[in-house]
């Protein structure tokens, strides 16, 4: 969850540079992007919590994480008839639905993840008691759920 609230932050960052506008990104009412979240929870499963080299988590990153951005984005085109992000115009883009910049930025933002945030929201809940932390997940998990689950529905009624 953390991943997909700090691919929030990053989007509406990088909106605002680009085009000097707020815009709210995603598909979800909540400030999270779920693509970044199950892209980490896909590198933590793929990577392990073993002692990494961070050019290898880096380049590992940029590969899966661009794979994983094409099949989403032709899996969501499928579901929902709609493009929900593009790199048109931008240099290196691949089929205009992710770019070589993008890879590098997604790999760059894996090493922030495991070297950083990962670590930091472990220390976190260490320091807390685990009824807090197990309550806080249950608390988030659910609240993320129920907001996708109205996003998909709303999407799902806008395609009819």
């Amino acid at each position: 969850m953390a991943a997909g609230l700090a691919g929030w932050i990053y989007e509406v960052v990088t909106v605002y540079i680009l085009f000097d506008r707020f815009e709210n990104r995603g598909i979800l009412h909540l400030p999270i992007v779920p693509i970044y979240a199950v892209g980490a929870f896909i590198l933590l499963a793929l990577l392990g919590e073993r002692d990494r080299n961070p050019v290898f988590v880096f380049l590992f990153s940029a590969v899966v994480t661009t794979a994983f951005e094409l099949g989403s984005s032709y899996l969501l085109e499928f579901i929902f008839h709609k493009h929900f992000w593009t790199y048109r115009g931008w240099w290196g883009s691949i089929q205009d639905r992710a770019s070589l910049i993008s890879s590098a930025i997604f790999g760059a933002l894996a090493v922030g993840y495991f070297f950083w945030l990962h670590p930091l929201s472990g220390k976190l809940c260490d320091k807390l008691p685990k009824a807090v932390c197990i309550g806080f997940s249950v608390l988030a998990a659910g609240a993320v759920t129920a907001d996708l689950a109205v996003s998909v529905w709303g999407l799902l009624q806008a395609k009819q």
